[in-house]
């Protein structure tokens, strides 16, 4: 079962934090996409600013699907402010898949073309392997940009 949750912490000049927590399955990728596409209209994105948020955030999804632990959550993040949309998705992983090589793959790429601002974060938690968290967040701008 999906959860969906907003923050009602405003940092400056920023819309709450909405928090999404669904099982780390393809098969939830739809209801993440429909999500993000529907605060993107808060924002004032064109159709084709859309389509490429959708894809980037299935690229970031999928990516962590792959490496998430068994029955285990993503929790996306989702900050729309008049000028930037900001997603993040986090899933526990092993030590090991947390280590993965993911700035070479061509997936992390296509991410880069589309968003403006692409980080990845590794935390290994105590340090023996175990609760090891991957996290892809990104910032798209907003509206028109010409």
């Amino acid at each position: 079962m999906s959860e969906l949750f907003a923050s009602t912490r405003r940092p400056e000049d920023s819309g709450p934090v909405i928090e999404l927590r669904t099982p780390a399955e393809a098969s939830q990728l739809a209801p993440i996409r429909s999500v993000s596409a529907s605060l993107a209209e808060q924002c004032d994105m064109t159709l084709d600013q859309i389509a490429d948020l959708r894809l980037a955030v299935d690229e970031a999804c999928s990516t962590l699907f792959r490496i998430a632990l068994r029955d285990s959550d993503i929790v996306c993040r989702f900050r729309v402010s008049p000028r930037m949309f900001h997603f993040s998705g986090c899933v526990a992983t092993t030590g090991e898949d947390a280590d993965g090589p993911y700035e070479r793959r061509f997936g992390w790429h296509v991410l880069r073309t589309l968003t403006d601002d692409l980080k990845l974060h590794r935390h290994h938690g105590n340090g023996d392997g175990r609760l090891s968290t991957v996290t892809i967040s990104f910032a798209v701008r907003c509206g028109d940009v010409t």
